[in-house]
């Protein structure tokens, strides 16, 4: 890369000289743009098909700063495009403390992510460590055959000054996907997914909101595989949010050996996002269309929880009950029970129990629940 003129001095703007080497690894059918030792500031850059991004050992890709960045636009993006790689073991940064500062005196202010792939087959994103986006770090969205290893993603608040907002690991809207060993703190979702045949697995998940499905679920998502997470101090663990406004189908969903510790809801599931009614009894049902918020056929197995606020919220809508959920094997223990509202079809099995600190173990109002004992709203 530094053949076309790229500093890494931290200070030059090197959008011109990488974007040149990416146009002529794509133009020359493909091949792999590294970039070495040393910090390189850049603006938003376009990966084309058939070409490999590769952050040596010691290199920083930094987004130039809000005050020089020249567009909203992310700092790595990809459109309509194939085989396409980010590679490495070097740093993304996004430089966002001005960013969330400013976001936080304007909440119109619109922010750049850092990398976003749309509409792309056979993605690679392996090995880098991600951190302080503008906003979100990694968006996928609708893209076909995406597999992310090995990466980090660290933004977290600094004492004194604006925090993150909407600062989410990865956004990931695809047909087929590999998430694996991958470590995540930030200070939004720690991933949020939707679409089909999607394995996540042998990952770590930090400060954040936990593993997310929503809230936009139009579109749907099914077959997941989710296997071997530990959670360490997220908001949630497994947070399904919609509201109806913006549900669709949801349904075939696969959670199995998932170890969560001060995790303050190991279980989320709402059809009221972003705020639950204060009592479930005061919400009648109402038309279904196209946008209601479907929950069904889900297994949570091998699940133990320790530390936690609430041993779980299920609210589904009157009108649309969360259907068919089984608790296999799920140890909880919080400091109040969990909240069943709106449900058919769940079922403990295998010993599961919520073993709160007071109060109910599982409370009930409009819901199915086999298994367990529980206690009327």
């Amino acid at each position: 890369m530094t053949t076309y003129g790229a500093v890494g001095d931290g200070k030059t703007d090197n959008t011109k000289t990488l974007q040149a080497a990416l146009t002529a690894a794509s133009n020359a059918g493909g091949g792999t743009v590294v970039v070495p030792k040393g910090t390189f500031l850049s603006g938003p850059l376009v990966l084309g098909s058939s070409t490999a991004l590769e952050l040596s050992a010691g290199a920083e890709l930094q987004m130039l700063p809000k005050a020089s960045y020249p567009s909203v636009t992310p700092l790595i993006t990809a459109n309509n495009a194939h085989d396409i790689a980010l590679i490495g073991s070097g740093t993304i940064d996004g430089q966002g403390q001005d960013w969330w500062d400013a976001f936080a005196a304007d909440s119109t202010v619109t922010r750049p992510q850092e990398v976003s792939l749309s509409n792309s087959t056979r993605v690679l994103i392996s090995g880098l460590r991600f951190q302080n986006s503008p906003e979100e770090h990694i968006w996928v969205k609708g893209d076909t055959n995406v597999t992310i290893t090995g990466i980090t993603i660290s933004t977290l608040a600094v004492s004194g000054k604006s925090p993150p907002k909407n600062t989410d690991g990865v956004d990931m809207s695809a047909t087929g996907s590999f998430f694996c060993d991958n470590n995540i703190a930030d200070g939004d979702d720690n991933i949020a997914l939707s679409g089909s045949n999607i394995y996540l697995g042998y990952s770590t998940f930090g400060v954040g909101h936990g593993l997310s499905i929503g809230s936009i679920t139009t579109k749907g998502t099914s077959s997941l595989t989710v296997d071997h997470i530990t959670f360490n101090g997220t908001t949630s663990g497994v947070r399904l949010k919609s509201g109806r406004d913006r549900g669709g189908l949801v349904q075939n969903l696969s959670y199995s050996n998932l170890t969560m510790t001060n995790v303050q809801n190991p279980v989320f599931i709402t059809s009221y996002y972003p705020d639950l009614p204060t009592d479930p009894t005061t919400d009648t049902a109402q038309a279904v269309t196209a946008t209601t918020p479907y929950w069904k056929n889900i297994t949570i197995k091998n699940l133990t929880a320790t530390g936690s606020t609430n041993g779980g919220i299920i609210w589904g809508l009157p009108e649309s009950k969360v259907s068919g959920l089984t608790f296999d094997n799920v140890k909880i223990s919080a400091k109040t029970g969990m909240e069943i509202f709106h449900a058919t079809g769940v079922s403990f099995i295998d010993g599961s129990q919520v073993t709160p600190a007071s109060g109910a173990a599982v409370t009930v109002y409009d819901a199915t629940v086999t298994g367990t004992t529980t206690t009327a709203y």
